[in-house]
């Protein structure tokens, strides 16, 4: 396996692939409206990669950066092709990439009450078999909460709430009351 990124644009034959993976691997709560996909990923998103193995298509990654640190926003591999180790390689060949960065992202909290419970345990165990330890927040969306992971250092409240707070734009953090809480 030789995995390489390679920028998003609406001349990729994979792109439409990628779009329709996006709203496949995503529930509905995390996603913006296929309209606005669509037209940010005709031109090319920055931090929007389709992920290859050599010529053949297996997902895509979309990740920003703030200061030292690179953020994975969005992260699928094909239904085809999960569970067939190229997750594990893909976070390997970002953390080679990234080598001299702390690498965050962020899952569905883990709360037994949810139906997907099992899965959000089997993601969260992918995430630390691949150097990814638990911050000890939590950030409170209106929508949902997420457990916020990073390999490579350490994170502050401050610290995350300053990246949210850039990433969003201040008004937008603000009307969305985003909060960043520790993990009881």
């Amino acid at each position: 396996m030789s995995v390489t990124f390679s920028p998003l644009n609406k001349h990729d034959v994979n792109f439409s692939k990628s779009i329709d993976l996006f709203f496949e691997a995503f529930p509905k709560v995390q996603r913006l409206p296929a309209w606005v996909v669509k037209c940010r990923m005709r031109n090319g998103k920055n931090g929007f990669d389709v992920i290859y193995d050599e010529n053949k298509w297996i997902g895509f990654i979309f990740t920003k950066k703030y200061k030292d640190i690179v953020s994975v926003k969005f992260f699928a591999i094909s239904e085809l092709l999960r569970s067939s180790g190229y997750g594990s390689k893909v976070m390997a060949c970002l953390n080679e990439k990234y080598s001299d960065k702390r690498i965050v992202l962020t899952i569905e909290e883990l709360d037994e009450q949810e139906e997907n419970y099992q899965q959000r345990v089997k993601r969260k165990a992918f995430y630390e078999k691949n150097g990814f330890n638990s911050t000890g927040f939590i950030i409170r969306e209106p929508a949902e909460r997420q457990e916020v992971l990073i390999c490579g250092g350490t994170t502050s409240k401050e610290e995350i709430e300053a990246m949210n707070r850039h990433f969003l734009g201040g008004l937008l953090f603000s009307l969305l009351k985003i909060e960043v809480l520790k993990i009881e």
